[in-house]
């Protein structure tokens, strides 16, 4: 049986960690983040948020630690 579902912990420069589900249920990608975010996405919007999460990501060696 296929698994579509995926779980993992991210955690914040602070140390807060939370949970993060992501699923695809019936042509839409949902995305759960802690206890309190809850979003569906088509594949288009999934994609937009993966480019610009790419995007930032590749940036943050250069400003990490200038808080």
């Amino acid at each position: 049986m296929f698994d579509n579902k995926r779980s993992f912990n991210v955690a914040s420069p602070e140390g807060s960690v939370s949970l993060v589900e992501i699923e695809e249920h019936h042509g839409a990608v949902i995305l759960r983040i802690g206890d309190s975010f809850h979003i569906e996405l088509d594949q288009e919007s999934v994609f937009d948020i993966v480019d610009a999460l790419t995007m930032v990501a590749n940036n943050v060696d250069s400003h990490y630690g200038e808080f």
